[in-house]
């Protein structure tokens, strides 16, 4: 057996079940990576970034939109051949099985014989999570494409200065002034809808779910079920609170409350222990004295000063020694940085001339608002996000 028969044979026997928790697998991607880039030339890597990864997704976003997926999924996601997938879908064979075969090269779904196709967790999330097909529709199309392939130029005639100022941004240069970002995915139903799944998905597969960075037990001990428990501002359609709810099923009904946007939160329908609250950060908040106060992925989208008019409005409802701000968001490190905290920083750079911050960046913001300081920050190692907990002194 040759060297690369040895070290492919030990790799074959990884999958996802080989590990204890989500930190090793994200220790072994890592490493993995790594690996990858050492026994690649120099050519692999720039023809991965300028052809494969952009013709992949075309791919995959031209399967989705045929229903293959979907088809798959209903047909209990069992081997298909070529004419098969066609006669499902009514797309043309030889079309069908030149895209298969791509994304079987890619390893995204295997082929197990002469245009017969196998399937993985990857395809059959595309068929039956609502909300997977998201990430290569309209947040990329029509956000993440445009934006990112816009970026060096906005960089080079900006003079390469690091980008602050979110009225002179890249995404004005894509699509002009007199709009927002969050304006301009509101503007569409489908932008808005897939957007808001596409968020959905980050959450649960890629920053680690709240409660297993920062002990919930703290807010539930000693809270006053006359209040809100916790107050999840910016929530979007509530799979945090979910999450919350998994920890402690028990809690009374009304003890969570989802605050966003009305044109986010219309039509939405939630656990009895959640309430609804139509709510803009930037107004004075409503609900005063609550446990806790949640920002997920909320304050990374704004500058300093937009992010302190954010925090005093709540620091004006908070009661001193009870209430606490818990702020999830990746904490980047100086050192030992994870590419999901890299592709996080650069894309608030490209969308919104914001950045992700570090933990001395998180101590100079939240002393910026009189009467915060930051109790702990907590983070799991080898997991993506942290918790900032803030309290009202």
């Amino acid at each position: 057996m040759t060297s690369a028969d040895q070290v492919i044979s030990k790799l074959n026997d990884i999958g996802t079940g080989s590990f204890n928790s989500e930190s090793e697998r994200l220790r072994l991607c890592d490493a993995l990576l790594a690996a990858l880039r050492r026994v690649q030339s120099p050519w692999d890597i720039a023809w991965s970034h300028g052809w494969v990864d952009l013709i992949t997704i075309s791919v995959i976003k031209t399967l989705i939109d045929a229903g293959i997926f979907t088809k798959w999924a209903e047909q209990g996601n069992r081997p298909l051949r070529t004419n098969e997938f066609a006669e499902l879908t009514g797309v043309d064979a030889v079309l069908l099985n030149r895209l298969l075969r791509h994304i079987a090269a890619q390893h995204l779904i295997t082929q197990i014989g002469e245009n017969t196709y196998s399937s993985t967790p990857w395809a059959l999330s595309l068929g039956t999570d609502p909300a997977m097909p998201s990430i290569y529709g309209t947040l990329y199309h029509e956000l993440m494409a445009p934006l990112t392939l816009s970026l060096p130029t906005f960089l080079k005639e900006t003079g390469f200065k690091n980008p602050t100022d979110m009225q002179n941004s890249n995404f004005h240069r894509v699509h002009g002034k007199g709009t927002t970002l969050f304006e301009y995915i509101a503007s569409s139903p489908v932008r808005n809808k897939e957007f808001a799944d596409a968020m959905d998905c980050h959450a649960r597969g890629h920053i680690s779910p709240w409660p297993e960075v920062y002990d919930t037990t703290q807010i539930i001990t000693g809270a006053r079920l006359d209040r809100p428990i916790v107050v999840d501002v910016g929530g979007s359609k509530g799979h945090d609170l979910e999450k919350f709810l998994q920890r402690h099923p028990g809690i009374p009904k009304g003890s969570l409350v989802l605050q966003d946007l009305p044109e986010v939160l219309s039509g939405l329908t939630v656990h009895p222990a959640i309430s609804v609250c139509p709510h803009d950060f930037f107004a004075p908040q409503p609900i005063k004295g609550a446990r806790s106060y949640y920002f997920h992925l909320i304050l990374h989208d704004w500058p300093d000063d937009r992010a302190v008019e954010i925090l005093r409005n709540i620091a004006d409802v908070m009661e001193p020694g009870y209430s606490k701000i818990l702020i999830h968001e990746d904490v980047v490190s100086d050192r030992d940085t994870s590419i999901q905290a890299t592709i996080a920083d650069i894309t608030m750079m490209t969308f919104l001339s914001t950045a992700e911050r570090t933990d001395k960046d998180w101590a100079t913001l939240i002393n910026g608002v009189e009467g915060l300081r930051i109790a702990k920050i907590w983070h799991k190692p080898h997991t993506v996000g942290g918790i900032i907990e803030v309290e009202r002194v």
